[in-house]
């Protein structure tokens, strides 16, 4: 089983990039998950050429599994299919299923062949506003559990239908983005669904990203998409808790704790923040505990 949080900072490389098998191996080690983009990437013009590269890097991952996470992201049902005919595809662990709506996502589920392979579809349409579209969307993938390693938003596309580009100088819910995530949020994770917040395109301003990541697990999402390799140790810093977080989650967890009780001056409640708690020790399975408080990044991932 793959959970969201072991995705940590995914990061979108279009399956022509001349570094990619190199990632695959493991060339970027502060990277955990890899989305292989035959969608929005790539051209038109291209796909042949580029079915015929994925091709050949699915026969070295026969050869050689990945040394992280990977996924494929079809550019439609057809492509799923396709992809799921070649030798080396049980390698991945699974796809990434773009411009999921309540109207296409039966289509989209009933070419996936393997039981293996995980999915994350991801929603990018006006149904992002829409709550009675979300809670159907969140009712269909319920029911395949585990299976559903992540709900993927897709703030671009999203903005995109506004006709806006989200701010240089403020977080993704500082917007209009925001409303989205929100509901999206509040839809998806009391279903047991987990999010992947999205993009941060302005990769040059670091610290605006810290404090995106900050509120992203605000909102309860523990993993993020990535479209610039500098961004992965940002973010892979930002969800690491504090020993002080870490110290409370336990607490909060410990058999022996009281149905309310006091710590370094906030009130715990275990049976209203235990999960929260599980969460933060999640994180540090994952990525650790953070020395202090955010800061300076080690030195950025090498570029894919």
């Amino acid at each position: 089983m793959t959970k969201a949080v072991e995705l940590g900072a995914t990061l979108y490389i279009p399956v022509q990039h001349p570094r990619l098998a190199d990632v695959l191996a493991g060339a970027n080690p502060d990277l955990r998950s890899v989305v292989i983009c035959l969608e929005d990437s790539l051209h038109e013009a291209d796909v042949g050429a580029a079915q015929a590269v994925f091709g050949a890097i699915l026969r070295m991952l026969e050869a050689a599994p990945p040394r992280l996470i990977a996924y494929a992201r079809p550019r439609n049902p057809a492509m799923l299919s396709w992809m799921q005919t070649h030798p080396g595809i049980e390698r991945l662990a699974g796809f990434v299923l773009p411009k999921i709506t309540t109207a296409n996502i039966a289509g989209w589920l009933a070419r996936l062949e393997r039981p293996e392979h995980g999915i994350m579809p991801t929603i990018e349409s006006a149904e992002a506003f829409d709550r009675a579209a979300l809670m159907q969307m969140a009712g269909t993938l319920a029911p395949l559990g585990e299976r559903v390693h992540a709900v993927r938003i897709g703030g671009n596309d999203i903005l995109n239908l506004l006709g806006v580009r989200r701010s240089r100088h403020r977080t993704a819910y500082d917007g209009p983005l925001g409303l989205a995530i929100a509901t999206m949020a509040s839809v998806f994770l009391p279903e047991g669904l987990a999010l992947s917040a999205p993009v941060f395109e302005h990769y040059a301003q670091t610290d605006l990203l810290r404090e995106e990541v900050a509120r992203d697990l605000e909102h309860g999402l523990l993993t993020k998409t990535a479209i610039h390799p500098s961004q992965v140790a940002i973010i892979h810093e930002a969800l690491r808790p504090l020993a002080s977080e870490v110290e409370e989650a336990r607490a909060i967890l410990a058999r022996e704790a009281r149905a309310v009780f006091g710590h370094a001056g906030s009130m715990c409640e275990p049976t209203t923040h235990a999960r929260w708690a599980a969460g933060v020790l999640d994180r540090v399975a994952v990525h650790g505990v953070a020395e202090t408080a955010p800061g300076r990044p080690r030195k950025p991932t090498r570029a894919a």
